[in-house]
Protein backbone atom coordinates (compact mmCIF):
# COMPACT_ATOMS: atom_id res chain seq x y z
CA UNK A 1 0.00 0.00 0.00
CA UNK A 2 1.43 3.34 -0.50
CA UNK A 3 3.03 5.13 2.15
CA UNK A 4 1.43 8.49 3.40
CA UNK A 5 4.48 11.24 2.53
CA UNK A 6 5.32 13.86 5.43
CA UNK A 7 7.43 16.66 5.50
CA UNK A 8 8.54 18.06 8.70
CA UNK A 9 7.55 21.52 6.84
CA UNK A 10 3.96 19.97 7.31
CA UNK A 11 4.31 21.19 11.12
CA UNK A 12 5.24 24.11 10.77
CA UNK A 13 2.47 27.46 9.93
CA UNK A 14 3.05 28.19 6.08
CA UNK A 15 2.30 31.93 5.44
CA UNK A 16 2.31 33.58 2.26
CA UNK A 17 2.19 37.57 1.59
CA UNK A 18 3.22 39.76 -1.24
CA UNK A 19 6.45 42.02 -0.74
CA UNK A 20 6.57 45.53 -2.48
CA UNK A 21 9.55 48.15 -2.47
CA UNK A 22 9.99 50.66 -0.17
CA UNK A 23 11.16 54.27 -0.65
CA UNK A 24 14.08 53.13 -0.35
CA UNK A 25 13.37 50.25 -3.29
CA UNK A 26 13.89 47.46 -0.61
CA UNK A 27 11.21 44.79 -0.70
CA UNK A 28 8.99 44.72 2.27
CA UNK A 29 6.34 42.25 3.50
CA UNK A 30 3.06 43.60 3.18
CA UNK A 31 2.08 42.77 6.70
CA UNK A 32 -1.46 40.74 7.89
CA UNK A 33 -3.77 42.69 10.35
CA UNK A 34 -4.52 39.41 12.03
CA UNK A 35 -2.38 36.64 12.99
CA UNK A 36 -2.76 32.98 11.89
CA UNK A 37 -3.00 32.03 15.91
CA UNK A 38 -6.22 34.64 16.23
CA UNK A 39 -9.46 33.02 16.70
CA UNK A 40 -12.80 34.64 15.36
CA UNK A 41 -12.85 38.68 15.20
CA UNK A 42 -9.90 38.60 17.86
CA UNK A 43 -7.62 41.46 17.23
CA UNK A 44 -4.03 41.56 16.68
CA UNK A 45 -1.08 43.53 16.86
CA UNK A 46 1.60 42.55 14.57
CA UNK A 47 5.04 43.20 14.32
CA UNK A 48 8.54 42.19 11.91
CA UNK A 49 10.75 40.20 14.42
CA UNK A 50 13.28 40.25 12.09
CA UNK A 51 14.17 40.15 8.26
CA UNK A 52 15.96 36.75 7.44
CA UNK A 53 18.21 36.73 5.44
CA UNK A 54 18.47 33.11 3.12
CA UNK A 55 21.24 31.31 1.03
CA UNK A 56 18.72 30.11 -1.31
CA UNK A 57 15.40 30.83 -1.82
CA UNK A 58 13.75 34.45 -3.03
CA UNK A 59 16.98 36.11 -3.08
CA UNK A 60 16.24 38.73 -0.34
CA UNK A 61 15.18 38.56 2.84
CA UNK A 62 12.04 37.44 4.41
CA UNK A 63 10.00 38.52 7.32
CA UNK A 64 9.63 36.75 10.47
CA UNK A 65 6.36 38.26 12.22
CA UNK A 66 5.26 38.16 15.55
CA UNK A 67 2.20 39.10 17.34
CA UNK A 68 1.79 40.75 20.69
CA UNK A 69 -1.54 39.39 21.71
CA UNK A 70 -0.37 35.93 20.75
CA UNK A 71 3.10 36.49 22.13
CA UNK A 72 4.78 33.38 21.77
CA UNK A 73 4.45 32.71 18.26
CA UNK A 74 6.48 33.22 15.24
CA UNK A 75 6.49 32.43 11.78
CA UNK A 76 7.93 33.58 8.69
CA UNK A 77 6.12 35.09 5.79
CA UNK A 78 7.00 33.75 2.27
CA UNK A 79 6.90 35.47 -1.19
CA UNK A 80 4.30 34.53 -3.64
CA UNK A 81 5.92 30.55 -5.20
CA UNK A 82 8.09 30.16 -2.34
CA UNK A 83 7.63 27.88 0.54
CA UNK A 84 9.26 26.38 3.15
CA UNK A 85 13.10 24.90 3.50
CA UNK A 86 12.69 25.41 -1.09
CA UNK A 87 15.71 26.20 -2.30
CA UNK A 88 13.75 27.40 -5.68
CA UNK A 89 10.26 28.68 -6.36
CA UNK A 90 7.62 26.06 -6.90
CA UNK A 91 5.74 28.60 -9.52
CA UNK A 92 7.28 31.64 -11.47
CA UNK A 93 5.75 34.94 -9.68
CA UNK A 94 6.67 38.68 -9.05
CA UNK A 95 7.01 39.44 -5.50
CA UNK A 96 4.12 42.09 -5.77
CA UNK A 97 1.56 38.13 -6.75
CA UNK A 98 2.24 38.31 -10.96
CA UNK A 99 2.76 35.48 -12.28
CA UNK A 100 5.61 35.70 -14.61
CA UNK A 101 4.81 34.66 -18.44
CA UNK A 102 7.36 33.97 -21.35
CA UNK A 103 6.40 37.00 -24.12
CA UNK A 104 6.93 34.95 -26.61
CA UNK A 105 5.92 31.50 -25.58
CA UNK A 106 3.64 32.80 -23.26
CA UNK A 107 4.01 30.12 -20.74
CA UNK A 108 5.61 30.20 -17.21
CA UNK A 109 9.06 29.85 -17.54
CA UNK A 110 9.17 26.88 -15.25
CA UNK A 111 12.49 26.32 -16.24
CA UNK A 112 13.30 28.86 -13.45
CA UNK A 113 11.70 26.82 -11.03
CA UNK A 114 12.28 23.82 -9.01
CA UNK A 115 10.60 21.64 -11.76
CA UNK A 116 13.86 22.56 -14.04
CA UNK A 117 15.68 19.32 -12.55
CA UNK A 118 12.31 17.44 -14.19
CA UNK A 119 12.37 19.83 -17.61
CA UNK A 120 16.13 18.44 -17.72
CA UNK A 121 15.31 15.31 -17.12
CA UNK A 122 12.67 15.00 -19.64
CA UNK A 123 15.19 16.09 -22.22
CA UNK A 124 17.47 13.31 -21.24
CA UNK A 125 19.86 15.74 -19.82
CA UNK A 126 21.43 15.12 -16.27
CA UNK A 127 23.30 17.08 -14.40
CA UNK A 128 27.10 16.76 -13.45
CA UNK A 129 27.38 14.20 -10.73
CA UNK A 130 30.45 16.56 -8.90
CA UNK A 131 31.51 19.94 -9.64
CA UNK A 132 34.35 20.70 -12.09
CA UNK A 133 37.26 23.33 -10.91
CA UNK A 134 37.73 25.31 -13.99
CA UNK A 135 33.69 25.22 -14.66
CA UNK A 136 31.54 25.65 -12.03
CA UNK A 137 27.95 24.41 -11.86
CA UNK A 138 25.48 24.74 -8.69
CA UNK A 139 23.50 22.25 -10.24
CA UNK A 140 24.16 18.47 -9.35
CA UNK A 141 22.93 15.04 -9.80
CA UNK A 142 22.00 14.22 -6.43
CA UNK A 143 19.98 17.54 -6.25
CA UNK A 144 18.23 16.76 -9.29
CA UNK A 145 17.17 13.59 -8.05
CA UNK A 146 15.65 15.20 -5.24
CA UNK A 147 14.19 18.25 -6.92
CA UNK A 148 12.49 15.03 -9.45
CA UNK A 149 10.94 13.33 -6.10
CA UNK A 150 10.19 16.55 -4.66
CA UNK A 151 8.48 17.95 -8.23
CA UNK A 152 6.47 14.65 -8.25
CA UNK A 153 4.78 14.88 -5.58
CA UNK A 154 4.09 18.24 -5.66
CA UNK A 155 2.22 17.06 -8.98
CA UNK A 156 1.03 13.90 -7.74
CA UNK A 157 2.53 11.52 -10.30
CA UNK A 158 4.97 10.50 -7.22
CA UNK A 159 4.06 6.55 -6.91
CA UNK A 160 4.05 6.51 -3.09
CA UNK A 161 0.87 8.80 -3.05
CA UNK A 162 -2.42 7.06 -2.04
CA UNK A 163 -4.54 6.62 -4.97
CA UNK A 164 -7.12 9.11 -2.80
CA UNK A 165 -4.72 11.84 -2.31
CA UNK A 166 -3.94 11.31 -5.70
CA UNK A 167 -7.14 11.95 -7.21
CA UNK A 168 -7.77 15.01 -4.71
CA UNK A 169 -4.39 16.94 -6.11
CA UNK A 170 -5.84 16.55 -9.55
CA UNK A 171 -8.87 17.97 -8.56
CA UNK A 172 -6.92 21.15 -7.22
CA UNK A 173 -4.58 21.39 -10.02
CA UNK A 174 -7.36 20.85 -12.59
CA UNK A 175 -5.89 18.48 -14.21
CA UNK A 176 -7.26 14.79 -15.46
CA UNK A 177 -6.64 12.70 -12.94
CA UNK A 178 -5.62 9.72 -15.56
CA UNK A 179 -2.78 11.74 -16.24
CA UNK A 180 -1.22 11.14 -12.89
CA UNK A 181 -2.21 7.88 -12.61
CA UNK A 182 0.01 7.14 -15.55
CA UNK A 183 2.95 9.54 -14.74
CA UNK A 184 2.82 7.02 -11.91
CA UNK A 185 3.26 4.31 -13.26
CA UNK A 186 5.77 5.29 -15.61
CA UNK A 187 7.99 6.65 -12.48
CA UNK A 188 9.77 3.28 -11.86
CA UNK A 189 11.47 4.15 -15.29
CA UNK A 190 14.49 6.29 -16.25
CA UNK A 191 14.72 9.67 -15.00
CA UNK A 192 13.61 10.95 -18.62
CA UNK A 193 10.32 9.14 -18.09
CA UNK A 194 10.07 10.63 -14.20
CA UNK A 195 11.04 13.97 -16.22
CA UNK A 196 8.08 13.39 -18.90
CA UNK A 197 5.77 12.50 -16.44
CA UNK A 198 5.94 15.46 -14.82
CA UNK A 199 6.25 17.92 -17.50
CA UNK A 200 2.68 16.42 -19.11
CA UNK A 201 1.15 17.94 -15.47
CA UNK A 202 2.84 21.32 -15.69
CA UNK A 203 1.45 21.48 -19.44
CA UNK A 204 -1.90 21.01 -18.67
CA UNK A 205 -1.93 23.24 -15.91
CA UNK A 206 -4.89 26.26 -16.35
CA UNK A 207 -3.16 29.52 -16.06
CA UNK A 208 -5.19 31.16 -14.60
CA UNK A 209 -5.89 33.77 -11.36
CA UNK A 210 -6.31 30.01 -9.03
CA UNK A 211 -2.91 28.44 -10.46
CA UNK A 212 -0.43 29.28 -7.51
CA UNK A 213 -3.17 28.81 -4.53
CA UNK A 214 -3.60 25.08 -6.41
CA UNK A 215 -0.27 24.49 -6.43
CA UNK A 216 0.02 25.34 -2.58
CA UNK A 217 -2.69 23.05 -1.97
CA UNK A 218 -1.37 20.51 -4.21
CA UNK A 219 1.98 20.25 -1.67
CA UNK A 220 -0.03 20.23 1.32
CA UNK A 221 -1.98 17.53 0.32
CA UNK A 222 1.34 15.81 -1.02
CA UNK A 223 2.45 16.50 2.88
CA UNK A 224 5.76 18.99 1.22
CA UNK A 225 3.62 21.39 3.27
CA UNK A 226 1.44 22.37 6.21
CA UNK A 227 -1.94 24.10 4.92
CA UNK A 228 -1.46 27.30 2.71
CA UNK A 229 -2.40 30.59 4.35
CA UNK A 230 -2.46 34.06 1.92
CA UNK A 231 -2.79 37.07 2.90
CA UNK A 232 -4.32 39.10 1.09
CA UNK A 233 -3.58 42.87 1.27
CA UNK A 234 -6.52 44.48 -0.97
CA UNK A 235 -9.19 42.19 1.10
CA UNK A 236 -7.50 42.83 4.13
CA UNK A 237 -8.10 38.52 5.31
CA UNK A 238 -6.21 35.47 4.92
CA UNK A 239 -7.59 33.60 2.40
CA UNK A 240 -7.19 29.08 2.58
CA UNK A 241 -9.15 27.10 0.64
CA UNK A 242 -10.40 23.38 1.92
CA UNK A 243 -12.36 21.19 0.00
CA UNK A 244 -12.13 20.60 -3.90
CA UNK A 245 -13.56 23.00 -6.31
CA UNK A 246 -14.47 25.28 -3.11
CA UNK A 247 -13.48 29.36 -3.47
CA UNK A 248 -11.35 30.93 -1.30
CA UNK A 249 -12.41 31.61 2.41
CA UNK A 250 -11.80 34.15 5.03
CA UNK A 251 -9.70 32.23 8.09
CA UNK A 252 -9.77 33.23 11.33
CA UNK A 253 -8.40 30.27 13.03
CA UNK A 254 -4.66 28.70 13.21
CA UNK A 255 -5.34 26.97 16.67
CA UNK A 256 -3.96 23.64 15.02
CA UNK A 257 -0.42 25.03 15.16
CA UNK A 258 1.86 25.06 17.93
CA UNK A 259 3.93 28.53 18.97
CA UNK A 260 7.25 27.63 17.94
CA UNK A 261 10.97 29.51 16.95
CA UNK A 262 11.51 30.63 13.42
CA UNK A 263 11.85 27.02 10.72
CA UNK A 264 15.54 26.42 10.27
CA UNK A 265 17.05 27.70 7.37
CA UNK A 266 18.43 24.39 6.89
CA UNK A 267 16.75 20.83 6.35
CA UNK A 268 17.66 17.14 4.59
CA UNK A 269 15.69 16.78 1.94
CA UNK A 270 13.84 13.62 0.97
CA UNK A 271 16.45 10.83 -0.92
CA UNK A 272 17.11 10.69 -4.20
CA UNK A 273 15.74 8.10 -6.55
Amino acid sequence: MPQRLHSRAGDLPFATTTYEADPQGVLRAQLPSQCLFATGAQSCCIFVDHYRLRKTGPGYPVAVIGCRVHRDARYTLYPPGHVPYGRRAVAPYHPSGQLVVDPESRKPPWEATLFAAALDAAKGERWPAEDRWFQPDPRRRQTQGRSLQRAGRLVGVHPQLEDAVRERIATRLAVPTLRLIEGARSWDGTWKRRGEAIQAVLAGLPQESSLLDRLMEAGALAGLWGPPHRWEARRRRWVQRHEPGSRGSEHHSAGGFRSRAPPPTKVTDPPGP
